[in-house]
Protein backbone atom coordinates (compact mmCIF):
# COMPACT_ATOMS: atom_id res chain seq x y z
CA UNK A 1 0.00 0.00 0.00
CA UNK A 2 1.34 3.73 -0.76
CA UNK A 3 0.76 6.90 0.84
CA UNK A 4 1.03 10.19 -1.60
CA UNK A 5 3.09 12.71 -0.39
CA UNK A 6 1.22 15.64 -1.37
CA UNK A 7 -1.95 14.75 0.15
CA UNK A 8 -0.43 14.50 3.34
CA UNK A 9 2.13 17.29 3.63
CA UNK A 10 4.57 19.55 1.70
CA UNK A 11 7.00 18.59 3.93
CA UNK A 12 8.81 15.42 2.64
CA UNK A 13 10.12 13.91 5.95
CA UNK A 14 6.89 14.83 7.96
CA UNK A 15 5.18 12.89 5.20
CA UNK A 16 6.65 9.80 5.11
CA UNK A 17 6.74 9.66 9.02
CA UNK A 18 2.91 9.83 8.72
CA UNK A 19 2.92 7.24 6.16
CA UNK A 20 5.09 4.91 7.94
CA UNK A 21 3.37 5.49 11.28
CA UNK A 22 -0.06 4.53 9.41
CA UNK A 23 0.93 1.31 7.78
CA UNK A 24 2.38 2.21 4.23
CA UNK A 25 4.73 -0.05 2.76
CA UNK A 26 5.63 3.02 -0.26
CA UNK A 27 5.65 6.58 -0.58
CA UNK A 28 4.92 8.79 -3.48
CA UNK A 29 7.09 11.75 -3.99
CA UNK A 30 5.90 15.00 -5.31
CA UNK A 31 8.72 17.26 -7.17
CA UNK A 32 7.14 20.11 -5.77
CA UNK A 33 6.41 23.74 -6.67
CA UNK A 34 3.65 26.30 -6.66
CA UNK A 35 2.53 26.14 -3.36
CA UNK A 36 3.22 21.88 -3.62
CA UNK A 37 6.30 22.50 -1.23
CA UNK A 38 9.97 22.70 -2.22
CA UNK A 39 11.69 21.88 -5.59
CA UNK A 40 13.14 18.37 -5.40
CA UNK A 41 15.47 20.04 -7.65
CA UNK A 42 17.25 21.54 -4.96
CA UNK A 43 20.49 19.34 -4.01
CA UNK A 44 19.14 19.78 -0.33
CA UNK A 45 15.92 18.94 -0.87
CA UNK A 46 17.34 15.82 -3.20
CA UNK A 47 19.73 14.77 -0.14
CA UNK A 48 16.99 14.87 2.01
CA UNK A 49 14.30 12.48 -0.42
CA UNK A 50 17.16 10.06 -1.21
CA UNK A 51 17.81 9.84 2.50
CA UNK A 52 13.84 9.30 2.96
CA UNK A 53 14.07 6.48 0.07
CA UNK A 54 16.28 4.77 2.89
CA UNK A 55 13.88 4.34 4.90
CA UNK A 56 10.91 3.95 2.91
CA UNK A 57 10.37 2.81 -0.57
CA UNK A 58 9.46 5.13 -3.42
CA UNK A 59 8.75 4.08 -5.76
CA UNK A 60 7.04 6.97 -8.20
CA UNK A 61 7.61 10.54 -8.67
CA UNK A 62 4.62 12.34 -9.66
CA UNK A 63 4.89 16.29 -11.02
CA UNK A 64 1.52 17.87 -10.04
CA UNK A 65 3.37 21.31 -10.74
CA UNK A 66 2.83 20.68 -14.88
CA UNK A 67 -0.60 21.33 -13.58
CA UNK A 68 0.01 24.39 -12.81
CA UNK A 69 1.40 25.60 -15.86
CA UNK A 70 0.26 23.49 -18.84
CA UNK A 71 1.94 20.66 -20.52
CA UNK A 72 0.58 22.00 -24.24
CA UNK A 73 -0.14 25.23 -25.89
CA UNK A 74 -3.32 25.56 -27.40
CA UNK A 75 -1.27 25.77 -31.36
CA UNK A 76 -1.19 22.11 -30.72
CA UNK A 77 2.31 21.40 -29.41
CA UNK A 78 4.42 20.73 -26.01
CA UNK A 79 4.65 23.62 -23.94
CA UNK A 80 8.91 24.11 -23.59
CA UNK A 81 8.25 24.94 -20.05
CA UNK A 82 6.36 21.96 -18.78
CA UNK A 83 9.06 19.57 -21.10
CA UNK A 84 12.41 21.47 -19.19
CA UNK A 85 10.28 21.03 -15.89
CA UNK A 86 9.57 16.95 -16.57
CA UNK A 87 13.31 16.29 -17.32
CA UNK A 88 14.49 18.32 -14.56
CA UNK A 89 11.84 15.72 -12.47
CA UNK A 90 13.39 13.09 -14.59
CA UNK A 91 16.93 13.66 -13.53
CA UNK A 92 15.28 13.61 -10.32
CA UNK A 93 13.66 10.02 -10.63
CA UNK A 94 17.25 8.79 -11.63
CA UNK A 95 18.91 9.59 -8.71
CA UNK A 96 16.38 8.43 -6.80
CA UNK A 97 16.03 5.28 -8.38
CA UNK A 98 12.33 5.31 -8.84
CA UNK A 99 10.18 3.10 -11.81
CA UNK A 100 7.49 5.40 -12.38
CA UNK A 101 7.55 9.40 -13.54
CA UNK A 102 3.93 10.15 -12.95
CA UNK A 103 2.52 12.97 -15.47
CA UNK A 104 -0.86 14.14 -14.75
CA UNK A 105 -3.17 16.28 -16.86
CA UNK A 106 -5.47 18.24 -15.41
CA UNK A 107 -6.19 22.34 -14.69
CA UNK A 108 -3.94 23.82 -17.11
CA UNK A 109 -2.92 20.44 -18.42
CA UNK A 110 -6.65 19.13 -18.84
CA UNK A 111 -6.45 18.13 -22.88
CA UNK A 112 -10.24 19.21 -23.80
CA UNK A 113 -9.82 20.41 -27.35
CA UNK A 114 -7.92 18.58 -30.19
CA UNK A 115 -5.13 21.05 -30.23
CA UNK A 116 -4.18 20.87 -26.50
CA UNK A 117 -4.07 16.64 -27.31
CA UNK A 118 -1.84 17.01 -30.04
CA UNK A 119 0.45 19.21 -27.86
CA UNK A 120 -0.13 16.87 -25.10
CA UNK A 121 0.96 14.14 -27.49
CA UNK A 122 3.65 15.69 -28.52
CA UNK A 123 5.22 16.67 -25.09
CA UNK A 124 4.72 12.86 -24.18
CA UNK A 125 6.45 11.53 -27.25
CA UNK A 126 9.73 13.01 -25.65
CA UNK A 127 9.22 12.63 -22.13
CA UNK A 128 8.99 8.56 -23.22
CA UNK A 129 12.14 8.22 -25.32
CA UNK A 130 13.93 9.95 -22.28
CA UNK A 131 12.10 7.98 -19.99
CA UNK A 132 12.87 4.90 -22.09
CA UNK A 133 16.67 5.27 -21.74
CA UNK A 134 16.62 5.90 -18.30
CA UNK A 135 15.08 2.48 -17.65
CA UNK A 136 11.62 4.21 -16.27
CA UNK A 137 7.60 4.03 -16.77
CA UNK A 138 6.36 7.05 -17.72
CA UNK A 139 2.39 6.97 -16.26
CA UNK A 140 -0.19 9.53 -17.87
CA UNK A 141 -3.23 10.23 -15.70
CA UNK A 142 -6.46 12.40 -16.73
CA UNK A 143 -9.81 12.20 -16.42
CA UNK A 144 -10.33 11.24 -20.13
CA UNK A 145 -12.83 8.01 -20.53
CA UNK A 146 -11.42 4.75 -21.94
CA UNK A 147 -11.62 5.86 -25.67
CA UNK A 148 -9.94 9.02 -25.84
CA UNK A 149 -7.25 7.38 -23.24
CA UNK A 150 -6.55 5.49 -25.59
CA UNK A 151 -6.37 7.21 -28.68
CA UNK A 152 -4.07 9.36 -27.01
CA UNK A 153 -1.51 7.02 -26.05
CA UNK A 154 -1.71 5.47 -29.33
CA UNK A 155 -0.75 8.67 -30.72
CA UNK A 156 2.39 8.60 -28.51
CA UNK A 157 2.97 4.92 -29.43
CA UNK A 158 5.82 4.66 -27.05
CA UNK A 159 6.32 1.61 -25.15
CA UNK A 160 7.59 3.44 -22.26
CA UNK A 161 4.01 5.04 -21.67
CA UNK A 162 1.33 3.72 -19.27
CA UNK A 163 -2.58 5.28 -18.49
CA UNK A 164 -3.25 5.55 -14.69
CA UNK A 165 -6.50 4.52 -13.17
CA UNK A 166 -7.88 6.90 -10.57
CA UNK A 167 -11.23 5.99 -9.17
CA UNK A 168 -12.28 8.97 -7.77
CA UNK A 169 -11.32 11.60 -10.88
CA UNK A 170 -13.02 8.84 -13.40
CA UNK A 171 -15.96 8.92 -11.07
CA UNK A 172 -16.05 12.59 -11.24
CA UNK A 173 -15.94 12.78 -15.05
CA UNK A 174 -18.77 10.53 -15.08
CA UNK A 175 -16.61 7.40 -16.30
CA UNK A 176 -16.61 3.72 -14.94
CA UNK A 177 -13.21 2.48 -13.52
CA UNK A 178 -13.95 -1.03 -14.25
CA UNK A 179 -14.81 -0.30 -17.51
CA UNK A 180 -11.35 2.01 -18.21
CA UNK A 181 -9.47 -1.41 -16.64
CA UNK A 182 -10.73 -3.92 -18.70
CA UNK A 183 -10.57 -1.44 -21.88
CA UNK A 184 -7.02 0.01 -21.16
CA UNK A 185 -6.10 -2.92 -19.96
CA UNK A 186 -6.74 -5.44 -22.76
CA UNK A 187 -4.45 -2.79 -24.60
CA UNK A 188 -1.20 -3.59 -22.55
CA UNK A 189 -1.54 0.14 -21.62
CA UNK A 190 -2.71 0.17 -18.14
CA UNK A 191 -0.64 1.18 -15.23
CA UNK A 192 -0.82 -1.75 -12.53
CA UNK A 193 -0.87 0.28 -9.61
CA UNK A 194 -4.60 1.77 -8.87
CA UNK A 195 -5.38 5.10 -7.29
CA UNK A 196 -7.79 4.78 -5.08
CA UNK A 197 -10.21 7.99 -3.30
CA UNK A 198 -13.61 8.08 -2.07
CA UNK A 199 -14.47 11.56 -0.47
CA UNK A 200 -17.57 9.48 1.34
CA UNK A 201 -17.18 8.23 4.80
CA UNK A 202 -15.16 4.83 3.72
CA UNK A 203 -16.12 2.25 6.98
CA UNK A 204 -19.09 2.04 9.14
CA UNK A 205 -16.52 0.78 11.63
CA UNK A 206 -16.49 -2.92 10.64
CA UNK A 207 -16.12 -2.65 6.97
CA UNK A 208 -16.27 -0.28 4.11
CA UNK A 209 -19.30 1.52 3.55
CA UNK A 210 -22.12 0.17 0.61
CA UNK A 211 -21.51 2.03 -2.52
CA UNK A 212 -18.16 3.63 -1.63
CA UNK A 213 -14.91 2.95 -3.58
CA UNK A 214 -13.80 1.04 -0.97
CA UNK A 215 -16.89 -1.65 -1.17
CA UNK A 216 -15.72 -2.40 -4.87
CA UNK A 217 -12.50 -2.33 -4.69
CA UNK A 218 -12.04 -6.08 -4.57
CA UNK A 219 -13.76 -6.44 -8.13
CA UNK A 220 -11.83 -3.61 -9.44
CA UNK A 221 -8.50 -5.23 -8.47
CA UNK A 222 -9.06 -8.48 -9.70
CA UNK A 223 -10.54 -7.12 -12.59
CA UNK A 224 -7.83 -4.81 -13.58
CA UNK A 225 -4.90 -7.31 -12.10
CA UNK A 226 -3.23 -4.54 -9.74
CA UNK A 227 0.25 -4.91 -8.27
CA UNK A 228 -0.11 -2.05 -5.64
CA UNK A 229 -2.56 0.62 -4.78
CA UNK A 230 -1.96 4.04 -3.85
CA UNK A 231 -4.95 5.71 -1.22
CA UNK A 232 -5.37 9.44 -2.17
CA UNK A 233 -8.10 11.00 -0.21
CA UNK A 234 -6.91 14.48 1.69
CA UNK A 235 -4.76 13.49 4.61
CA UNK A 236 -4.27 17.09 5.22
CA UNK A 237 -5.88 17.49 7.88
CA UNK A 238 -7.41 13.78 8.96
CA UNK A 239 -4.28 11.75 9.22
CA UNK A 240 -6.25 9.07 10.76
CA UNK A 241 -8.17 8.23 7.14
CA UNK A 242 -4.96 7.76 5.94
CA UNK A 243 -4.72 4.61 8.60
CA UNK A 244 -8.34 3.65 7.76
CA UNK A 245 -7.71 4.00 3.75
CA UNK A 246 -4.99 1.79 3.56
CA UNK A 247 -6.12 -0.78 6.00
CA UNK A 248 -9.35 -1.12 3.91
CA UNK A 249 -7.25 -1.79 0.83
CA UNK A 250 -5.66 -4.24 2.30
CA UNK A 251 -8.71 -6.04 3.07
CA UNK A 252 -9.83 -5.52 -0.43
CA UNK A 253 -6.58 -6.99 -1.74
CA UNK A 254 -6.93 -10.16 0.92
CA UNK A 255 -10.64 -10.46 -0.57
CA UNK A 256 -9.35 -10.28 -4.04
CA UNK A 257 -6.87 -12.68 -3.14
CA UNK A 258 -9.27 -15.04 -1.74
CA UNK A 259 -11.73 -14.93 -4.83
CA UNK A 260 -8.90 -16.19 -7.53
CA UNK A 261 -7.90 -19.00 -4.90
CA UNK A 262 -11.20 -20.41 -4.89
Amino acid sequence: MAAPQWRISTDRREAARVALAAGADQLHLDFGGAHRGPLLSDPGELRAAEAIAGDIPVPVLAVNHVNDIGLAHEHGVANPAAVALLERALDCARRLGVRVLHVPGFRRSLPVTDALRAGTVDALRVLCRQAAAAGLTLAYESPLGPADSLALARSVDHPALRLVLDTGNLLDAGEDPLRFAGLVGAAGLLLPDLHVKDPAHATDGVGPTPGTVFDALPGLLRHSGARSVLVENDYHHSPTRLRTDIALCRTAVGLSHAKEER
